[in-house]
């Protein structure tokens, strides 16, 4: 077969035919894809009032991503005291107790997954409510928390936030004699930015629906029922 007669064969069988397709990626070629991109991979199953999601861990090399990083200014205000203890953050601002942080809090990239940890703030032995940290969990303490009380209650594998007692949570500072006690609230997310929400916020929006019928049923009680 010469050469012109190949050519005329090989058009008339993809004018036939038509062009070959693109191969679809193999199931194993997208998990390695997947692979590559993510550590966990979320699950929307078992709730538990906090809205956790399990995490599977995937790779060994995370991805890295941004954490909101500040601090209440009360712990500026100690900063002398507390610099032994706590990583300074990005910024010492109020702003970080908001339940849903906005513009203008700066972040840090993050390896491993985002925090906040919520201490009580007591003057006086009156309680004024609760100061914040917010960052990456491997960039709040000076010497890290516990990692064997993290894994013991999953902070790595699901979202969710969590009493503990300070002394089982935090690793004590080398060289210095600081008591370290009483119950801290630990959050835990993966994700860009996800510890700027409140821990709590879950519970707020499961409690819309009940707020919204009662507010309903009075409504329909004082104002369409017959007053007789």
């Amino acid at each position: 077969m010469n050469p012109l007669t190949s050519l005329l064969v090989s058009w008339l069988v993809t004018a036939i035919v038509g062009q070959p397709r693109p191969r679809r990626p193999t199931a194993a070629q997208l998990d390695d894809e997947n692979f590559d991109r993510m550590e966990f991979v979320r699950n929307e199953g078992r709730h538990s009032g906090i809205h956790t999601f399990e995490k599977r861990t995937f790779s060994t090399i995370p991805r890295q991503f941004e954490c909101y990083s500040c601090m209440s200014l009360s712990y500026q205000e100690n900063w002398e005291h507390l610099q032994f203890m706590y990583t300074t953050p990005k910024v010492f601002t109020n702003r970080c107790n908001d339940p849903f942080l906005q513009r203008n809090i700066p972040t840090v990239l993050c390896g491993s997954y985002c925090a906040s940890l919520l201490e009580p703030n007591v003057e006086g032995g009156v309680f004024l409510g609760y100061k914040y940290i917010r960052g990456c969990v491997d960039r709040i303490l000076r010497h890290g928390f516990n990692q064997s009380a993290l894994r013991t209650h999953r902070f790595n594998q699901v979202d969710q936030c969590r009493s503990l007692p300070r002394a089982q949570l935090f690793n004590p500072p080398r060289g210095v004699d600081m008591p370290v006690f009483g119950d801290v609230q630990l959050c835990s997310c993966y994700g860009d930015k996800c510890n700027g929400a409140s821990g709590t916020s879950g519970l707020h929006h499961s409690l819309v629906p009940c707020i919204a019928w009662y507010l309903f049923a009075f409504t329909w009680k004082y104002l369409f029922t017959d007053p007789r």
